[in-house]
C-alpha cells in the first residue's frame, strides 16, 4: 500500500460516540492528541529444566486529546458520563447526574473533502485514508488549565481494555490508498458486541 498524497500529514476528523449516543465531532477543538499502550509483555519464568516464556496480558490503552473548549458543554458532558452534548442543558444549566458511560473515539485522517463523521463516513475513489479507533473507552479524566491572555485548554484523557472479555479486540485500524477500493463508514456505536 503506497500513501502518496500524505492524507494523514496534519489534519484530522475527530469524533467521540456514547454508547447508544450521538456521534459529536471535536475536529476543530482538538490541538494534540497521543495513544499509549495496548502493547504485550513476555516474562521469563526459572524452572527446573531451564527458563520459559510466558505471555502477559497486553497494556490497557490510554488516548488523550488537547482541546479548546468553544463552550462550557464541549467536554463537561463526557466527562460526567453523558450520552449526548445536550444533556448538559442547553440554557446553562449544571451536571447535576454522573454515570459511568462507555464511549467508542474515532481518528480519521483523510484527503477526501465534505467528510461529516470521522466514524461513518465512507471514503471512496482514488481518496486515501487513514482510520484508528477505540470502543468500549472510559473518559477517566478531564484536567482544564489557562495562562493569563490566553485561551482556555482542556485535556480529555479515556482509558480501555486492549480486549473485552469475550476476546474482541477494542482497537480499530484500517487505510486505504488511492488505488484501493472503499474503506467502509462504521456502524452505530449501539452496543459493545457492534463496535465498528
Amino acid at each position: 500500500m503506497t500513501m502518496s498524497n500524505k492524507a494523514w500529514w496534519n489534519e484530522a476528523y475527530v469524533a467521540i460516540q456514547a454508547l447508544n449516543g450521538t456521534e459529536y465531532e471535536l475536529r476543530t477543538k482538538t490541538t494534540s492528541f497521543s495513544q499509549t499502550g495496548g502493547n504485550p509483555d513476555v516474562e521469563g519464568l526459572e524452572t527446573f529444566g531451564g527458563k520459559i516464556t510466558r505471555l502477559t496480558t497486553n497494556e490497557d490503552i490510554e488516548i488523550s486529546f488537547d482541546g479548546i473548549p468553544t463552550s462550557h458543554a464541549d467536554f463537561d458532558w463526557i466527562y460526567a458520563g453523558q450520552t449526548a452534548s445536550t444533556a448538559f442543558g442547553a440554557s446553562g444549566a449544571i451536571i447535576t447526574t454522573s454515570t459511568t458511560t462507555k464511549y467508542r473515539v474515532t481518528m480519521l485522517w483523510t484527503d477526501q473533502t465534505s467528510v461529516t463523521s470521522a466514524a461513518q463516513q465512507a471514503i471512496t475513489g482514488t481518496n486515501e485514508a487513514y482510520k484508528k479507533a477505540w470502543a468500549d473507552c472510559y473518559c477517566t479524566g478531564l484536567e482544564v488549565n489557562m495562562d493569563a491572555g490566553d485561551v482556555l485548554k482542556a485535556t480529555l484523557t479515556f482509558k480501555t481494555t486492549e480486549e473485552d472479555s469475550d476476546g474482541k479486540k477494542n482497537w480499530y485500524a484500517a487505510a486505504k490508498d488511492t488505488t484501493s477500493g472503499t474503506l467502509s463508514a462504521m456502524n452505530a456505536y449501539t452496543s459493545s458486541t457492534t463496535k465498528w
